[in-house]
């Protein structure tokens, strides 16, 4: 028997979330423009209530059916029967009468003010966090990072005409633990270093700061560092990879290096999976601690302690 079109209507237009709180006893918490399955955190549901993405499982839909047909393998007319009149009340939402679209105005950066000499961003970056001083050099020479003058590093993310369109920024007193976006920021033009000469590789992290260690780390261990792209995603969201790989188009193959814990590996191997789909070659590399600078860190600290066994050993030896 044909479902009544009504009723289709009504169940294609039920609201996920709520039907996930009644029929599956899930709650959410909304952060970062999304609602997060704290049960299962990643499952997550855009802000349009219907859209859904489950990360650990590798599929995706739009409303109520989708995800009872494709999550608990539902048939489809029993789906209907869930969504709309099995003791379950899901909230329809209405579509809107058409409009024309209005053009939401570009984002205006408001970058802070830089302070004289980077005394604090050196001592923070250098000594710190360990980072390459020529690698950090790299980025100032090239108007990508600034200290503020309320002592925060700054680091930015530019267009296709070098105009900053985004900006984080990154404490350095204390414990360094804040952290914050410029008003005004397009996460779309990600912190970024483009290889001296055109490379097929592009190495994306989730911080800045990741992205400058992974870079310290080549050059310590092979001299190297220039020879591939870099891309700051400033998170879990790939918001900046098709601005990105639309302007170099020379780009093929795509290491995901974002953070070794659940939010990150779960969203690296989501994003593998999305970009292989478009025609890349993807692949995961993941730091052997929680990030590239732990990483970096680490190295740091067992070469100083070598040189220091070295040093001693020749004290000997003399």
């Amino acid at each position: 028997m044909r479902i009544d079109e009504n009723i289709l209507a009504q169940a294609r237009a039920a609201d996920v979330l709520a039907f996930l709180e009644q029929h599956n006893g899930f709650t959410f918490a909304h952060r970062g423009g999304e609602y997060r399955c704290k049960q299962h955190p990643s499952l997550a549901i855009k802000d349009d209530r219907r859209s859904w993405y489950w990360h650990s499982k590798g599929v995706g839909g739009y409303g109520v059916l989708d995800y009872l047909t494709k999550v608990e393998n539902v048939p489809f007319r029993q789906a209907v029967d869930m969504a709309v009149t099995n003791g379950y009340t899901a909230v329809v939402v209405h579509e809107p009468p058409m409009q024309k679209p209005i053009a939401p105005p570009p984002k205006q950066l408001i970058l802070p003010e830089k302070a004289g000499i980077p005394l604090r961003l050196l001592d923070y970056l250098c000594n710190k966090r360990g980072i390459d001083s020529e690698v950090v050099s790299r980025f100032i020479d090239f108007d990508m990072l600034f200290e503020d003058r309320r002592k925060n590093v700054v680091f930015v993310g530019k267009d296709e005409d070098n105009k900053p369109r985004f900006a984080s920024l990154r404490g350095t007193q204390g414990d360094g633990a804040f952290r914050g976006d410029c008003s005004g920021s397009d996460k779309r033009y990600g912190f970024h270093m483009l290889a001296v000469m055109p490379s097929p590789w592009l190495y994306i992290f989730e911080s800045p700061i990741d992205l400058m260690s992974h870079a310290s780390l080549n050059k310590a261990e092979t001299g190297a560092w220039e020879n591939v792209s870099r891309l700051s995603l400033s998170g879990t969201s790939d918001t900046a990879m098709p601005f990105f790989l639309n302007r170099h188009k020379f780009i093929k193959e795509l290491v995901f290096c974002l953070d070794n814990d659940t939010a990150g590996r779960e969203a690296a191997v989501a994003m593998a999976r999305k970009y292989a789909d478009k025609g890349y070659v993807t692949r995961l590399e993941l730091p052997r601690g929680k990030d590239f600078n732990e990483d970096l860190q680490v190295f740091r600290a067992q070469t100083k302690a070598q040189n220091r066994t070295k040093t001693q050993h020749n004290d000997v030896t003399i």
